[in-house]
């Protein structure tokens, strides 16, 4: 296994697409905090920190990486057959679980290795513009990191579903890229028109009512949307309650949330396994000519 990780992350380090969505998400990301901080805007407390930070990371961050994860393991064993690579590496003494969980495991670390770029560059910028750097922040950015990271392993073990499936490596890219556009931007957008059309598309819009039925419609439809299950988890970091006139605001933070949504983080881990296990059987058990 240590053999095929150090093959793998290597080859991960050197390949273009890495570097270019890490320079494209740098790009929209990096300007943000200086157009912010042009307009006299700071971060006085943690909450409003934690706010900027799921926004980035979560957000632009968490879209990029995303892709990359998809990409990563789309194309993790069909490209490795096309080049004849794999059947070299199987003329080693290296067993097949062996060397698919080393291939695994690197394309694992090289996400980590990027989610933690980001979230570095996040909490230098927050400081930049002023939040307290403390315990609560550093403890929700790893919180937020863990999140991330097991969503990123689910996208990598579907990539490696459709890897293992679709012989042709540009193929897969192209059915990655559909699965990515269809069910992670096309179906999270008509789940929020349905939740919308039950709630606030009337005379009385009720905001509260629609953003209760928008949780429960991504737990319910969105539950194969790893980001999405994210997003509901992480909504709840700070709770409002009172009335509309005096609404009293409590920061609870990302441990706080994740208790309050033990549902959406049991999707998050069961699809995960899921996902890994069908990959893993799927290679197993494959034709490698």
């Amino acid at each position: 296994m240590l053999w095929g990780f150090q093959l793998e992350f290597k080859q991960s380090l050197r390949t273009k697409k890495l570097w270019v969505i890490l320079g494209v998400m740098m790009l929209l990301y990096i300007p943000g905090f200086y157009l912010q901080k042009s307009s006299g805007r700071e971060i006085e407390t943690v909450q409003q920190a934690v706010s900027v930070l799921i926004s980035n990371i979560n957000g632009l961050g968490g879209f990029f990486i995303a892709i990359l994860a998809l990409l990563m393991g789309a194309t993790a064993i069909n490209s490795e057959i096309e080049k004849g690579t794999l059947r070299v590496a199987m003329s080693k003494p290296i067993t097949r679980l062996s060397y698919i969980g080393g291939k695994f495991l690197a394309h694992t670390v090289v996400v980590l290795m990027a989610l933690l770029l980001t979230t570095l560059v996040g909490i230098a910028g927050l400081v930049w513009l002023g939040a307290p750097l403390g315990g609560q922040l550093v403890t929700d950015s790893l919180l937020l990191n863990a999140l991330l990271l097991l969503a990123m392993v689910q996208l990598i073990a579907l990539g490696y579903i459709i890897s293992t499936t679709v012989k042709s490596s540009s193929t897969a890219l192209g059915v990655a890229l559909v699965v990515m556009f269809v069910f992670f931007m096309i179906m999270p957008a008509i789940v929020q028109f349905m939740a919308a059309k039950d709630t606030i598309i009337s005379e009385h819009p009720d905001w509260e009512a629609y953003r209760e039925k928008s949780k429960e419609y991504q737990t319910k439809y969105l539950f194969y949307v790893p980001t999405t299950q994210i997003d509901v988890i992480v909504s709840d970091a700070t709770k409002v309650t009172g009335s509309v006139n005096n609404p009293q605001v409590e920061y609870i933070g990302i441990g706080g949330a994740i208790r309050e949504n033990l549902t959406n983080l049991g999707i998050l881990v069961g699809l995960t396994f899921l996902y890994l296990a069908l990959a893993f059987h799927r290679f197993l058990r494959m034709d490698l000519r």
